[in-house]
């Protein structure tokens, strides 16, 4: 005899055949040999039986007009055309992540072909431009005097 009861869970499932195989032959090895859980278990059977014979005497009949119309409305359904076959394959599911990818993929596609341009400050312009108009006016006494720019090491 099993030491170990099944739980009111376990039961349940024993009853509706939801247990793996394993727990199933340990449940009912166990139910052979334990009076308390055969009789939780016939408990169980019993008000699963009880409720599905209540479903069973609940149960109503569609009115026949209903089912008419039914039957009328899928005769006369007609069949998907090629376009719907294909539209009804592109459902937003699938759509949504598809154009997100795709405009992902065209933004990192043209960022790679336009890089930005970086324009270089060309200082030796500037520096030549500012000897050029203290030229114009080499007497004026507000004139600054011109430097000398030179990139040759003059320490030696």
């Amino acid at each position: 005899m099993n030491e170990t009861h099944p739980t009111p869970e376990q039961l349940v499932d024993y009853v509706h055949g939801e247990l793996p195989a394993q727990q199933d032959a340990a449940v009912h090895a166990h139910l052979a040999g334990c009076l308390p859980c055969a009789q939780a278990h016939e408990a169980e059977r019993s008000l699963t039986e009880l409720l599905r014979a209540h479903a069973r005497s609940a149960e109503r009949e569609l009115p026949y007009r209903v089912i008419a119309g039914i039957r009328e409305a899928a005769a006369g359904a007609p069949g998907l055309t090629g376009w719907e076959r294909i539209r009804s394959a592109f459902r937003p599911l699938v759509l949504v992540p598809v154009a997100a990818a795709l405009v992902v993929a065209l933004y990192l596609g043209f960022g790679a072909r336009h890089p930005a341009t970086v324009t270089p400050i060309n200082a030796a312009y500037y520096v030549d431009n500012h000897a050029a108009l203290t030229a114009t006016t080499p007497f004026s006494e507000d004139a600054p005097v011109p430097a000398m720019l030179t990139s040759d090491d003059q320490t030696r």
